[in-house]
Order: structure tokens, then sequence, then C-alpha cells
């Protein structure tokens, strides 16, 4: 069996990258992405110049701006971050279904894994890649190719903010000896510190322990940890942009006053999965699964996500809400809220099994079922003729501006 081809791509200081692009006169000037009027904000991104200025993603905004007058402060724009990391993603779908991304942090992983009669060795797929995407969108990524994710990922990180590296097969070892271990993907901060209290900061280092040692300071964490400096891993690329992405759904909602009341959450999250109700029945779509993105007033960003969901879209607020409640971990004031529904078209097997009665089933939860039906049929239709806003969720009503979620 040949070992697997994944490429990383990554962008450089993506969200900055972004902004600049749209004004050319900051190019050249440091540049900070941070909440702009919230008390405790920290950076979420900043520019080169910025970078050489000492500029750390996390630190404090209230530091940054007493160390650096002349820096300029940009509020974040997460959509447009998202809709750029699509653009990217449909360019490497020229190449392979297998697309991984984040959630417009500018990284995507690509497995390649068998595609050389077609497109050619990895390294021209890369580069091809890179080209195409400097050219649709004007970002110069660098790119790495390994025989897994991780090893790929450090590779990246080696060669920001410009450049290619490849690791091929059984470089694994040799590659990740010398790597520090601050900036190994998988090895948390903490993890790192912890070993440099042990006089440890390399991979290889950290080899000349046995996994029974490893487990002395990392408790649980040792056998993740001696696989992860062995350069193993088996986690596959998920691919989560499949050529049907552009039919999945997403309604978002940026609160003028960041705020952490429950009722206005709940009522923020009741508008929200209503329109994607709505949506998803004027699509004649079936949901597939539910991805939630929390931005906090500091920049700091929550993601969650509901694998699968009910048929019935009058569930989507019950199913929402507990993904939120699953995802909500902090007090800080939340700033921003985006849904994502994936969606799948409906099949004709399950077109038949909608109109063909059931050979053994309850009454009692068949009439249930109609009556759901019945209702959200009947909300939608007067949705259609009157607004949106003349029929809406309980829960919806203490949202102060309804108008506002787009």
């Amino acid at each position: 069996m040949s070992p697997r081809s994944i490429i990383h791509l990554n962008i450089a200081d993506f969200a900055a990258r972004l902004e600049t692009m749209a004004s050319p006169a900051l190019k050249e000037r440091p540049v900070v992405i941070a909440p702009l009027g919230a008390p405790r904000a920290v950076v979420y991104d900043m520019n080169e110049p910025a970078f050489r200025e000492g500029v750390r993603k996390r630190m404090p905004l209230s530091q940054v701006l007493s160390r650096h007058r002349r820096i300029r402060v940009l509020p974040p724009r997460f959509n447009r971050y998202v809709q750029a990391m699509k653009e990217i993603a449909k360019q490497g779908l020229a190449f392979t279904p297998a697309v991984e991304s984040g959630m417009g942090d500018g990284h995507l992983f690509l497995d390649i894994t068998g595609t050389t009669r077609l497109y050619g060795p990895g390294p021209d797929v890369a580069f091809r890649l890179k080209k195409a995407i400097k050219k649709q969108i004007g970002l110069d990524p660098v790119w790495s190719l390994a025989t897994n994710k991780l090893v790929a990922k450090a590779a990246t990180r080696l060669v920001k903010p410009l450049g290619e590296y490849i690791v091929g097969p059984g470089e694994e070892a040799d590659f990740l000896a010398p790597f520090p271990l601050k900036l190994l993907p998988g090895i948390s901060r903490h993890e790192a510190r912890t070993a440099a209290r042990f006089n440890l900061e390399t991979v290889f280092h950290l080899r000349q322990l046995t996994q029974a040692q490893l487990a002395i300071p990392f408790g649980d964490r040792a056998y993740v940890i001696h696989r992860i400096i062995q350069g193993v891993d088996t986690n596959p690329v998920r691919a989560d942009f499949a050529p049907n992405r552009a039919s999945d759904l997403m309604v978002d909602h940026e609160f003028a006053t960041d705020t952490n009341d429950q009722d206005e959450l709940k009522a923020c999250i009741a508008l929200l999965s209503g329109r994607l109700s709505r949506d998803l029945a004027r699509r004649r779509a079936c949901p597939r699964g539910l991805s939630l993105c929390l931005s906090y007033a500091d920049g700091i960003q929550h993601h969650g996500k509901s694998p699968r969901m009910r048929d019935a879209t009058l569930f989507m607020f019950s199913q929402a809400w507990a993904l939120f409640v699953r995802t909500w971990k902090r007090r800080v004031r939340i700033r921003h809220i985006s849904l994502v529904c994936s969606t799948m078209p409906v099949r004709m097997d399950q077109a038949l099994m909608s109109v063909q009665a059931d050979l053994f089933h309850a009454p009692d939860k068949k009439f249930k079922k109609d009556k759901m039906c019945m209702v959200q049929r009947a909300a939608i239709q007067i949705g259609e003729r009157f607004g949106s806003g003349m029929i809406t969720l309980g829960a919806a009503l203490n949202m102060p501006d309804e108008s506002a979620v787009t």
C-alpha cells in the first residue's frame, strides 16, 4: 500500500492580508485585526509589519496600543474570511474531493493520494494550486507535502511566510527531531511550558523519554504525545468541502452591543434557526448537519458541530439551542453568532418513503408528525405572504432588533 500524500496550504496572516487587500494604503503599515470597543479585546490577527514590532496573536489590545501608538486597528469581518476560504477550497476541489478547511483561518488540507496518473506528482499539484489561488484570489500561500496532516502542518510552520517544503515517506522522524515543541502541532502551550521546566525544548529531547516517563508530567496525554513526537498521525482529511458544499445555508447575526444575556442569545438562536428552517423548506433540501461559530468580544472564537439532524425542520431551534449550550463555555460577552446548515437534496427513495404509509406504525406518533408538518407549512405560507416577521417562535420575542439578522 502506497503512503498517503497530504498537501497543506497555509496563508500567513490570513485575515490581515484580506483587509490590506481591500485597503492597499495599509499594506506597509502595521495593522492589527481586533474588536473595537471591547474592554478585554485581544489581537485576532496582524500583518507582517505589526509582527516585526512585537505584536502577537491573543495579545491584549490595550497592551498593543500602549506600546505602538501609530498602529492601525481594524475590526474582524468573519463572514469575509469564511467566504474567502470557500473560494480557496473550490480551487482544491479541482484536484481532489478530499478537501478540509478551517473556518476562515487560512489553512487547507488536501489528500491527493492516488491522483498521480491524473494530475502528476504531488509537488506539481501543490505548485499549480498555489498559482491558481494567487491568480484568482490574490493570496500567496506556503505549501508542504507529507504523508500525514501532522507533519505537513509542521512543515508549513517552518517555512512561513513564504516557501514550500517536501517531507518524503520515511523522513518524518528525522524532520521533526530538531523541531521546537512550542511550534509542533498537537502540543499545547501548557504542555510545551511543562516540558521546558525539565529542559526539554525540542522533539529530539522529548524522544529520550519512554511513554511511562512521559506519563509523569503529562498524565493521560502521554500516549498521544508519544505518537506526535514520532510523527505518527492517522487522522484522515475530512472532506468538509464536498462538491455540493455551495448548497449549504448560512445565517448570522452581529450584536450592536456585545452581550452575554441568555434570553437575548436564545432569542437570536431562535431567529437564526427560523431563517434556516424557511430556507430549507424553500429549497426542498434535507438538513445533514449544523455548525455554530461564536465570536467573543475579545476576538476569540469557539466552534461547535452537530453531525446529525432530524429531517423535520420544526426541530431546528431545539437542536440549534442545544448546540449553542454545548459550545458556550465562557462568560465573555458575545459579538457575533453564525449558523451553517449542511444540506443534501431529497433522493427519490426518500420521496417515496414520504408518500408510502408504514406497514406498522403507532397512530399517535404519525398523527403528531402530521400535525407538525401542517404547522410548519402554515408558518411558511404566512411568512411568504405577510413577511417573515409576522410569525416567529416565542423565544425570539426577547430579540431587540430582528432586522439585523442577515
